[in-house]
């Protein structure tokens, strides 16, 4: 897999990805402490809309999407559905991620869940 292949839209299955939830959480916790809010918000596509809300700031929230992101991603190139087989995939592409890597995987994250904040938190208003 390819870090650029992946991305984030919203929660989908992710029961293969699961025991690498907590390494993702981790990574996400020590990026919102080298980066500030308004630095991360920056860096998203500024043609979208973004809200810090709830699933912005719980890195629980962020990591499912990651790892429902990254589940897609597997299913697709490994050719499987089997969930051991899955689950020791994305374990080793997890565990083989460099910072960067990881970090770019996050801001796609973090990005999903800021969009998806901006459509919760002011749809009412556009109704």
């Amino acid at each position: 897999m390819k870090v650029s292949d992946i991305k984030a839209n919203g929660v989908s299955y992710y029961t293969p990805a699961k025991s690498s939830i907590p390494t993702i959480e981790t990574a996400i916790g020590l990026y919102k402490m080298r980066f500030t809010e308004d630095e991360i918000l920056d860096k998203f596509d500024q043609t979208d809309r973004f809200y810090p809300g709830m699933r912005f700031n719980d890195n629980h929230a962020v990591a499912i999407r990651i790892a429902a992101a990254i589940t897609r991603t597997a299913i697709s190139k490994a050719g499987t559905e089997n969930d051991l087989i899955l689950e020791g995939y994305i374990k080793a592409f997890v565990d083989s991620l460099s910072g960067s890597e990881m970090d770019i995987i996050i801001l796609d994250g973090l990005s999903c869940c800021a969009s998806a904040d901006h459509w919760y938190t002011f749809e009412k208003e556009w109704s």
